[in-house]
């Protein structure tokens, strides 16, 4: 069935804010189970950081704003939040159904190549992003749509974006004892992978070293402790002693 483009702006509301209707995580069709996915990570995330009224919080690969939505419901003092992606349709949809009603959170489109979200896109442009900024840095399957090069370039970028004492948190499919990188390996979670970058593997060690190459200090390893998509965690810092 093809979708009308006005389809993909729609929203419903859901207690105090808006939710997509057309929704591009997977298996998060329930209205309950989309919020409730944000808050079980908002969890996570209070073990590192107050997410208070002072917290500036980056959302890289933001999406249709599922973080944002669960930061609305249950952290609405915080300080500032701003998610970056390069689907333009999300970011549209996330200033029409959230920025348009909080104004401490905006939403940035960055046209940048991706063979899953943005392949006509040719660039890898730099992030729009000041130094020294956020507490707070999360990326929910970002990286598990990525290739090593480009992994790398945004780890650096993000790094630079970091505040000092603040925290990266991220996703990505990440296992002991398999090559280093594998583009939608065959059999893999007992999935079928038939769009490009659609599940990307990475051999722990390797993405360990990427981001101890990038600046980051590995605080928490945590395999595959995203039950629905079995994505492993990983929080860091930065690394003060380079």
């Amino acid at each position: 069935m093809i979708r009308k483009k006005s389809q993909v702006f729609m929203a419903r509301r859901y207690k105090d804010v808006y939710l997509p209707i057309h929704r591009s995580n997977e298996h998060l069709t329930v209205d309950d189970d989309y919020v409730n996915s944000a808050f079980q990570q908002i969890s996570a995330l209070k073990q590192y950081s107050s997410l208070s009224q002072k917290t500036n919080v980056l959302d890289f690969g933001c999406g249709q704003g599922r973080l944002a939505t669960g930061l609305l419901l249950c952290c609405p003092d915080l300080g500032n939040y701003t998610g970056i992606d390069t689907d333009l349709d999300a970011i549209k949809w996330c200033k029409r159904w959230i920025q348009k009603f909080h104004t401490k959170y905006s939403f940035i489109h960055v046209a940048a190549h991706n063979a899953l979200y943005n392949p006509t896109a040719i660039h890898r442009p730099n992030l729009p992003i000041s130094e020294n900024s956020f507490d707070v840095i999360f990326l929910n399957s970002v990286f598990s749509h990525m290739l090593s090069d480009d992994v790398y370039f945004y780890l650096n970028q993000l790094n630079q974006g970091l505040k000092q004492e603040g925290i990266i948190y991220l996703t990505a499919f990440i296992e002991e004892d398999v090559p280093e990188v594998m583009e939608n390996p065959p059999g893999y979670l007992n999935k079928v992978s038939t769009l490009p970058l659609h599940r990307v593997r990475y051999n722990k060690k390797l993405f360990l070293d990427l981001m101890t190459k990038s600046g980051y200090k590995i605080i928490e390893f945590k395999h595959q402790s995203i039950l629905r998509t079995k994505q492993s965690v990983l929080i860091a810092k930065k690394n003060l002693d380079l």
